[in-house]
C-alpha cells in the first residue's frame, strides 16, 4: 500500500472573512445590537440557574449583558462609550436617557455571574451545534477540537496576584498571562466550553485544563488535538467514555517504525502500556483504565510548501482502516492545524490579544 499523500491546499479564510464582516457590522450599529442575537430570556435563565439577584433597574442582567459586549466589540473599549450606546438604544426604544456616569454601569458589570456567563457560552454553543447540518459532520460524527491560547492584561496588582506574569521575568518588566484552553465544535465553530487559568505553575498547563472539560465531550464523539494530548491517560479516559482521538504522536514517545509484516507501508498498528499511576489521578480512576491500548499509526507526507515539517506521524482509536482510510483521517488532522490558524485569526478581530479588565473577575467575563 503506498503512502498516502497529505494533500495541502491554500489557507482556507472564508470562516475568518465571515468572522470579520459580522464583527464590522455590529460595531457599525448603534445602540444595543446584541439584544437582537442574545434573547433576554435567555440571560436570565441563566442569571436564575446562577442563583444570582438583580434590581429591575436601567441595568437589568440583559441590559448590562447587551451593553458590555458592545463594550468589547467597539473600537472605542471605554465605559463612557458603552453608556452612551445604552442611550443611544434607549432612544430608540422611546425610553429617556439615563445618566452619562459610568459608575452604575460598572457597579452592574461586577454584579454579573460568572457563573451564568459560563453557562451561556455552553449553550449557545451547543444550540448552534446541534442545529447544523448533518452533511457537516465527519463521517457522520462530531469531531470536537482542543486548542490552547493565552492572553495579557493590565499589570494591577489583583492581576498579577491571580494571573502572575512568567518567573524568568525581571521586576517591572512583562504583564499578567492567563492561559486559555477551548473545546469547539469543527461543524460549525463554536466555542463548547473553555478552562482559564495560570500560565505557569503546577497543574496549570493545558492538559490540566483539558481534564476540568470532561462535559463538552459526549460518547461518539472525534476529539482532535496537538501532540500534548496524545498521552495514555487521556487517550484512555476518553477511550473508556466511547470517545475516539486522531492526535499527531507526542515527540517523546519512541518512533514507529513502518514495515515489518502484517503491515502496511505508512499504517501500523502499536500498542501503549500502562505505567505508574500519576499524581493527579486517583486510585480508584486508575483501576478502571486497562493495562493496554491499542491504537492506529499513520504516517503522512506534507506536500505544501512552506511547511516546516514534511512528515507527520499521527495517532488514533480509529482502528478500523476500512470504515475510516488512512486519507481522510490525514485530512481531518490538516484541518485541525487551520483551525489554530482561525483562532488566532479570531482573536484579533475580537481584540482579544490584549485584555482590558483591570480585576480577575472582569477579565474572565471578557473572556
Amino acid at each position: 500500500m503506498a503512502r498516502r499523500p497529505f494533500v495541502g491546499h491554500a489557507t482556507f479564510y472564508p470562516a475568518l472573512c465571515q468572522a470579520g464582516r459580522a464583527s464590522r457590522s455590529l460595531v457599525r450599529q448603534g445602540g444595543l445590537p446584541f439584544a437582537q442575537h442574545l434573547p433576554e430570556r435567555v440571560i436570565r435563565e441563566a442569571v436564575h440557574e446562577a442563583d444570582a439577584t438583580f434590581c429591575e433597574r436601567i441595568y437589568a442582567p440583559a441590559v448590562t449583558l447587551w451593553t458590555f459586549l458592545s463594550q468589547t466589540f467597539d473600537a472605542d473599549h471605554s465605559c463612557a462609550q458603552a453608556v452612551a450606546r445604552l442611550n443611544a438604544f434607549r432612544t430608540s426604544k422611546g425610553l429617556p436617557p439615563c445618566s452619562s456616569d459610568t459608575g452604575a454601569y460598572c457597579k452592574a458589570r461586577k454584579r454579573l455571574p460568572e457563573q451564568a456567563m459560563h453557562s451561556l457560552v455552553r449553550k449557545t454553543g451547543r444550540e448552534l451545534m446541534n442545529n447544523g447540518s448533518r452533511r457537516w459532520l465527519w463521517h457522520g460524527r462530531q469531531v470536537k477540537v482542543v486548542d490552547g491560547s493565552s492572553a495579557s492584561m493590565p499589570d494591577t496588582e489583583a492581576n498579577q496576584a491571580e494571573y502572575p506574569k512568567p518567573e524568568h521575568l525581571p521586576e517591572g518588566v512583562g504583564f499578567p498571562l492567563m492561559r486559555l484552553l477551548v473545546i469547539f465544535t469543527l461543524s460549525v465553530g463554536t466555542v463548547l466550553d473553555a478552562a482559564m487559568g495560570r500560565f505557569h505553575g503546577k497543574r496549570s498547563g493545558e492538559l490540566s485544563l483539558f481534564r476540568t472539560l470532561d462535559d463538552a465531550l459526549e460518547p461518539g464523539d472525534v476529539v482532535l488535538g496537538d501532540r500534548i494530548f496524545s498521552n495514555f491517560w487521556d487517550v484512555a479516559r476518553l477511550k473508556a467514555r466511547g470517545i475516539d482521538i486522531v492526535m499527531r504522536m507526542h515527540a517523546g514517545r519512541t518512533p514507529v517504525y513502518f514495515r515489518g509484516r502484517g503491515h502496511s507501508k505508512g499504517n501500523r498498528r502499536i500498542c501503549w502500556g500502562k505505567k505508574k499511576r500519576p499524581e493527579w489521578m486517583t486510585e480508584e480512576l486508575y483501576n478502571t483504565l486497562p493495562e493496554w491500548l491499542y491504537l492506529r499509526a499513520l504516517r503522512v507526507d506534507v506536500r505544501q510548501r512552506g511547511f516546516r515539517t514534511k512528515q507527520l506521524v499521527l495517532v488514533t482509536t480509529l482502528t478500523d482502516a476500512e470504515v475510516y482510510p488512512a486519507a481522510d483521517i490525514a485530512e481531518l488532522y490538516r484541518r485541525r492545524w487551520q483551525v489554530e490558524l482561525n483562532l488566532r485569526s479570531l482573536k484579533t478581530i475580537l481584540q482579544m490579544d490584549i485584555l482590558r479588565g483591570k480585576s480577575p473577575d472582569i477579565v474572565r467575563k471578557e473572556v
